[in-house]
């Protein structure tokens, strides 16, 4: 089935939609993961997880690249910065980028702060250089998408970022153990307990249908612990129906990520495999094994 933007924007978020706490001592890790999907693609994924006196940040930065789509290749960048405190979502900044060949197609930077009526947002964007240069001059310097990767959260107010009520995740409080779509692949779906348990996750960016349950369940593997969540979305099939997998090594690492999606346009299947991980593993305050 021949893919479209729409299918290629949810090929690449169902890797990540697969799938609480305090932090302990200081510690950082960086791990690196590799993958492959349908349509000749490829993934890059880089996690960065910091932590200190019960504060947590959670930086995951992923390349997905299709020869197949277009003519001339699809690139699709997108980093997700989530900061926690004692386990609760205080903000998340989301920088996506979409290319056909060297043609920008999208560029974007979201901030959404935790309020007591909930997750305000702000967003950068422009169409051209010269847009985006007239809009936010104070953030021009990342513009061009060999930037993509590099620090940009401390520039951002200098960038004027436009208040966007419509994009706002309204509601106090917020649903107990709310994650984000990297941050529960990636880190916090490392953490899980138990065989079965409802996670609520909020997509920064989305306009409609911004919060997702999932109902993520656990199987004994000779590799670990196999996590499973079937994806119910809007803008999924429900037959055949989607999922993910995530594979936990016995010492609390992820091994590999699977996914299947079907959408209404085309349908896409990957796997995401670590390379390996240096540094210190951010352990939670209070999990016991």
């Amino acid at each position: 089935m021949s893919a479209t933007r729409p299918a290629a924007r949810l090929l690449f978020a169902g890797i990540v939609a697969s799938l609480s706490y305090g932090i302990a001592a200081p510690a950082a890790e960086i791990c690196r993961f590799t993958g492959t999907t349908d349509y000749s693609g490829h993934v890059a994924v880089t996690t960065r997880v910091t932590a200190s006196a019960g504060a947590i940040q959670v930086d995951v930065a992923g390349a997905f690249d299709s020869s197949t789509m277009f003519w001339f290749g699809v690139h699709y960048l997108v980093e997700e910065v989530s900061n926690w405190h004692d386990g609760q979502l205080e903000s998340v900044a989301v920088n996506s980028r979409y290319l056909i060949g060297d043609h920008i197609v999208r560029q974007q930077w979201d901030d959404f702060q935790r309020r007591t009526d909930g997750l305000q947002a702000y967003r950068v964007q422009a169409k051209t250089l010269a847009d985006f240069r007239r809009r936010h001059p104070g953030f021009i310097q990342h513009w061009d998408p060999a930037t993509f990767g590099q620090p940009w959260l401390d520039d951002y107010p200098a960038a004027l970022p436009e208040r966007r009520v419509d994009l706002d995740l309204k509601g106090a409080p917020l649903p107990s153990g709310l994650r984000t779509p990297l941050a529960m692949a990636f880190y916090w779906v490392r953490w899980l307990r138990g065989d079965s348990q409802a996670v609520s996750v909020f997509l920064p960016g989305f306009k409609r249908d911004l919060v997702v349950d999932l109902r993520v369940m656990s199987s004994p593997s000779a590799s670990g612990t196999l996590w499973r969540a079937p994806l119910h979305y809007p803008a999924l099939e429900e037959s055949p129906a989607s999922n993910a997998t995530a594979l936990i090594s016995p010492d609390r690492h992820l091994s590999q990520l699977t996914f299947e999606l079907h959408t209404f346009r085309g349908s896409g299947r990957g796997i995401i495999t670590q390379q390996g991980c240096e540094g210190t593993s951010v352990v939670p305050v209070g999990w016991h094994q």
